[in-house]
């Protein structure tokens, strides 16, 4: 079973409502989290994960620059440059305390969302790797 995937899976749930839409996002949303629970018990879910992802292009080429960052993080989220003295900073990464669910803030006063599976806030991940 591929970490990598399943580190993508939990990364493009933060953003499906944006990706596809409301309708569909609930319809992705559900399978991903089935797919998760399932690799969370042990089963392969690579080529179901693999599946899910190219079922949209938006989808397919937000996942495949999920997979592509060796941090594993989403499009546009690589750091931002601080007015003034030209440092770059990492973007505060959120996650479920139950591992299903990573999100980025690029705002400050930006709403930290609750986990879709399990309603808890998504708390603030410590620096590194998803």
């Amino acid at each position: 079973m591929s970490e990598d995937l399943l580190i993508a899976a939990r990364t493009v749930r933060g953003y499906l409502e944006e990706l596809l839409g409301a309708d569909a996002a609930g319809r992705m949303d559900q399978l991903l989290e089935s797919l998760l629970i399932r690799a969370a018990q042990g089963d392969d879910v690579d080529e179901e994960l693999a599946a899910a992802f190219s079922a949209d292009a938006t989808l397919r080429s937000f996942a495949a620059a999920v997979l592509a960052d060796p941090a594993h993080r989403p499009p546009g989220v690589r750091g931002v440059r601080l007015s003034g003295d030209g440092e770059i900073v990492d973007i505060d990464r959120f996650h479920c305390p139950e591992g299903d669910v990573i999100w980025y803030r690029f705002e400050v006063g930006e709403e930290i969302p609750d986990c879709p599976t399990h309603g808890q806030r998504l708390t603030r991940a410590e620096a590194g790797p998803a």
